[in-house]
C-alpha cells in the first residue's frame, strides 16, 4: 500500500462559482508552475476534473470557467474513496480517469494510469496474484505493454483474441502485432485513441483495439491495450440497432393509439406512457412523470391505482369500469411476469367512455341516415322495375344524378331533350321519367326517327285519313301523337328529321294539336314530349341542320346522360347484372372474376353500355368454365381496339421536338406495341419493367389520345 500511497497528489482546485476575472488569472498561473496531471473545477458540491492537455487546450483567461463544464461535457465525480479501501474498490478507480480520495480527513486525487502502474509493480505477490485475477474477470483482453512496446502483462482474454501463449506474447513486441500508428499517436498526443480497427499480421483477426497511455508524472512509461473481437462488438451493434427499431416501433405504436397507455413496475412505478392520455385524469402528461409511483401521483382512489392494487394482489389480469362520475373510465390492466412468476410489469389501457358514448351516438345518426338514403334510392328502384319492366343498375354519383334529375323532371309535363352518345341508355332514362311521372298509367310509345324513311315518317307521327295516298289503309290510320294521348311520346335520334318534318313537328308541339295527312281537321293530344340524340343539337342549328326555334322549343329541361368510360364504377356491376340475365336465361352459373372486372373497367367502351352487353354475351357464349378469368378479356378486348392502335401508331420523330416530349412519344409506343404484341397487362407489365397498373392506366391513356371513342 506504501508504493500505492505515493501516487497520491493533492489537488488544485479552483472554485467556478462566483470566479473573477483575477481568480482565473490565479488558477492558471498555479496551474502553469505547478503543472498537475489534472485541474479540479467545483462547482456547487461536485468536482469535474480536467486532464493537462484539456488544459493548455481550452482554457484562456477571458474565458468563463463555469461554461467549461457544460462545453466540455465533463460529468461529475463519484464520492470520494477512503484510501484503505482502494483495493477493494479496484473497478471502480479503473472506471474513471481520476478518483478522489480520502486519506486522514485530507482530499487528494489518484489517476487511473498511477492505479495501473502500482498494481503492476506488485509490491508483494499476493497484490500481483489479486492483479492477475482481476485482470482474468475482465470480459476484455487487456495488455500491458512498456515503452520498447514489450509485453508486461496480459489476460486470458488477450491471449485468446491475439491467438498466441503468455509465453509467445513476452517473446515478440506488440508493435509486430498491432503496427507503430497507435503507439506513435499515443505518443504524441499522450491521449487516449479508442476504437481502432486492426488486423492481425499472423492469424489475420480482426479486433477492436483501444491504446490507452500509461502517465507517472506527466510522463508516458507505457501502455495499457483493450482488445475486443470484432465479431462481437458486430453482433452487440447489431442486437443494440434491433432493439432500436423495435423501441421505435413500440413508441410509433403508442402514438397512433386512440387508448390511453402506460407501463408500471410491480410497484406502480410509471416507466412508459402513449403520448395520448385523458386530461381530465392527469395534472400534467405521464410522460412528463415518468420514474414516479402512479400510486402517489394520483391518490389511492382513483380507479387507477385501485386497478393497479388488484393486479398486484392477483396477477390476473383485471378490468374495471366507472360511469358515475364526471369521467366514466374503462381501465384494463394486464400483468407481465417474470420467469420466476413474479410480476415485473403492469400494462394499463384507459378509455374515456364519454367520447366512446359520443361516437356511438355520432355512429348510430349515420347509419339512420345512411338507412334512410337506402331505403329512399331502394324505393326509387323499385318504382322504376315495377312501372318499366327492368331494374335502373348503376351506382355512379353520376348517374344519381341523372336519375334524380329525371325523377324531378317526372313531376312535370315539360318537354325533356336527353343527350348523349349512342348506347348510353337513353331510352332507359325515358323510360323512367314516364315510370316516375303521372302519366305512368297512361301508354308510352316509342318512334326512332332515324329508323323510317322520310316519306312514311310524317304519316307515322301525324297519322292519315282514308284516301289520303295510295296503298293507304282503307280506315286510315291514328298518328303517334294520337295513340300517347294522356301519356309520353318518346322521339329518339330527332337531329335526323328533315326540315320540313321538324317545322311540322314544332307546330304540332305549340298547338297541342296534328293535322293527319289527307285531313283538314285538327286532332288535339295531351302529351309529354321526350326527345333524344347522340348530336349536339345547337352545333346543328349553327349549320342550319335543325331549326333554332324548335331547338329551345324541346330544349327546356335538357339531362346529359354520361359515357360508360366517364363513370366507370358502374361498368362491374352493370356487368354482373348483364351476366345474371344471362345466367337466368340460358341456366347458366357464370361468373368474373376480381381481374376480369378490372380489365373491363380498363377498357373506355366507344359503344358504350350496348357495347358492354355485346361483350358480355360473348364472353359468356365462349367460356366453358364457371369463371370468366381476366386474360378472356383482355383478349376480345384488345381484339376489338388492337386493329386502331396499331393504324393509329405513327412514326417515332418527324420533326426536331424537345427532348420530354420526346421521351414521352417513345414511351407511348413502347406501351402500346407491349399490348398489341402480349395482349395482357400483367405480361405486358412484366416485358416493361412497370407495374401491372402503370401498364393499365397509361394504355387506357394513349388510346384515348388516339381516338374520341378510346
Amino acid at each position: 500500500m506504501m508504493n500505492l500511497f505515493q501516487k497520491l497528489r493533492e489537488p488544485l482546485i479552483l472554485m467556478v462559482d462566483g470566479m473573477t476575472k483575477t481568480d482565473q488569472e490565479w488558477g492558471l498561473t498555479q496551474f502553469h508552475s505547478l503543472r498537475p496531471s489534472c485541474l479540479f473545477l467545483k462547482s456547487g458540491d461536485s468536482f469535474y476534473p480536467l486532464t493537462a492537455p484539456a488544459v493548455d487546450r481550452e482554457l484562456q483567461v477571458e474565458k468563463n470557467w463555469k461554461n467549461v463544464i457544460k462545453d466540455l461535457h465533463l460529468c461529475p465525480l463519484n464520492q470520494a474513496i477512503p484510501f484503505e479501501l482502494l483495493r477493494e474498490r479496484a473497478l471502480d478507480v479503473l472506471s474513471d480517469e481520476v478518483t478522489l480520495v480520502v486519506w486522514e480527513n485530507q482530499l487528494y486525487y489518484l489517476t487511473r494510469q498511477d492505479f495501473l502502474v502500482s498494481l503492476t509493480a506488485g509490491e508483494v505477490e499476493q497484490e500481483a496474484g489479486w492483479l492477475r485475477s482481476l485482470f482474468t474477470s475482465i470480459p476484455r483482453g487487456l495488455v500491458i505493454v512498456d515503452l520498447d512496446y514489450a509485453v508486461v502483462n496480459s489476460n486470458g482474454e488477450a491471449q485468446r483474441m491475439l491467438r498466441m501463449s503468455g509465453d509467445e506474447l513476452a517473446r515478440q513486441p506488440m508493435n509486430h502485432h498491432l503496427g507503430n500508428e497507435g503507439f506513435f499517436a499515443v505518443q504524441r498526443s499522450q491521449t487516449s485513441l479508442l476504437n481502432q480497427v486492426l488486423t492481425l499480421s499472423h492469424s489475420q483477426a480482426t479486433l477492436l483495439v483501444d491504446f490507452v497511455p500509461l502517465l507517472e508524472n506527466q510522463v508516458l512509461t507505457g501502455y495499457a491495450l483493450v482488445l475486443q473481437d470484432l465479431p462481437s462488438v458486430e453482433a452487440m451493434a447489431m442486437e443494440l440497432d434491433s432493439v432500436r427499431s423495435l423501441n421505435e416501433d413500440l413508441e410509433a405504436i403508442l402514438a397512433v393509439m386512440y387508448d390511453e397507455i402506460i407501463v408500471v413496475d410491480g410497484n406502480g412505478v410509471l416507466l412508459r406512457a402513449s403520448k395520448h392520455y385523458l386530461v381530465a385524469h392527469w395534472s400534467k402528461p405521464p410522460g412528463e412523470q415518468l420514474g414516479q409511483s402512479v400510486l402517489t401521483l394520483l391518490g389511492k382512489e382513483d380507479l387507477l391505482c385501485e386497478v393497479i392494487h388488484k393486479v398486484q394482489q392477483t396477477k390476473r389480469k383485471v378490468s374495471l369500469m366507472r360511469t358515475e362520475q364526471a369521467l366514466p373510465l374503462l381501465i384494463v390492466a394486464t400483468p407481465v411476469l417474470s420467469e420466476k412468476n413474479m410480476l415485473d410489469r403492469i400494462v394499463i389501457a384507459s378509455r374515456d367512455l364519454t367520447e366512446v358514448a359520443q361516437l356511438r351516438r355520432e355512429l348510430e345518426s349515420a347509419k339512420r341516415q345512411s338507412e334512410t338514403y337506402w331505403r329512399e334510392l331502394q324505393e326509387l328502384r323499385d318504382s322504376l322495375a315495377d312501372s318499366s319492366g327492368g331494374a335502373l343498375v348503376y351506382t355512379s354519383d353520376a348517374m344519381h344524378k341523372v336519375v334524380q334529375e329525371a325523377q324531378r323532371v317526372a313531376q312535370f309535363s315539360t318537354t325533356v331533350v336527353l343527350v348523349g352518345e349512342s348506347g348510353v341508355g337513353k331510352e332507359v332514362i325515358a323510360n323512367a321519367i314516364h315510370s316516375l311521372g303521372s302519366r305512368r298509367n297512361e301508354p308510352m310509345i316509342k318512334i326512332n326517327c332515324a329508323s323510317i324513311p322520310e316519306a312514311l315518317l310524317e304519316s307515322e307521327l301525324f297519322g292519315y285519313v282514308k284516301g289520303a295516298f295510295s296503298g293507304a289503309l282503307p280506315a286510315g290510320k291514328e298518328g303517334l301523337f294520337v295513340k300517347a294521348h294522356g301519356g309520353t311520346l318518346f322521339l329518339d335520334e330527332i337531329s335526323e328529321l328533315s326540315l320540313g318534318l321538324q317545322s311540322k313537328l314544332l307546330r304540332a308541339i305549340q298547338e297541342r294539336e296534328v293535322y293527319p295527312v289527307g285531313s283538314t281537321n285538327p286532332v288535339h293530344f295531351d302529351v309529354q314530349l321526350v326527345a333524344a340524340t347522340n348530336r349536339p343539337l345547337l352545333d346543328l342549328v349553327k349549320q342550319g341542320k335543325f331549326r333554332e326555334d324548335l331547338y329551345y322549343r324541346i330544349h327546356v329541361f335538357p339531362i346529359n346522360i354520361p359515357a360508360l368510360r366517364d363513370r366507370r364504377e358502374d361498368i362491374a356491376v352493370l356487368a354482373n347484372h348483364i351476366l345474371h340475365e344471362f345466367n337466368q336465361r340460358y341456366g347458366r352459373q357464370l361468373r368474373f372474376s376480381a381481374a376480369a372486372l378490372e380489365t373491363l373497367e380498363a377498357y373506355d367502351f366507344p359503344g358504350n353500355i350496348r357495347e358492354l352487353q355485346n361483350i358480355v354475351y360473348r364472353l359468356a357464349i365462349l367460356n366453358d368454365e364457371q369463371i370468366i378469368e381476366g386474360e378472356q378479356v383482355e383478349e376480345l378486348v384488345l381484339g376489338i381496339s388492337g386493329n386502331l392502335a396499331k393504324e393509329r401508331l405513327q412514326h417515332r420523330f418527324s420533326e426536331v421536338m424537345p427532348l420530354q416530349q420526346a421521351l414521352q412519344q417513345v414511351e407511348k409506343e413502347l406501351v402500346l406495341l407491349a399490348m398489341e404484341r402480349y395482349r395482357s397487362t400483367t405480361r405486358a407489365a412484366k416485358a416493361l419493367g412497370i407495374s401491372q397498373s402503370s401498364v393499365s392506366r397509361k394504355h387506357r391513356q394513349y388510346q384515348a389520345e388516339m381516338s374520341p371513342y378510346l
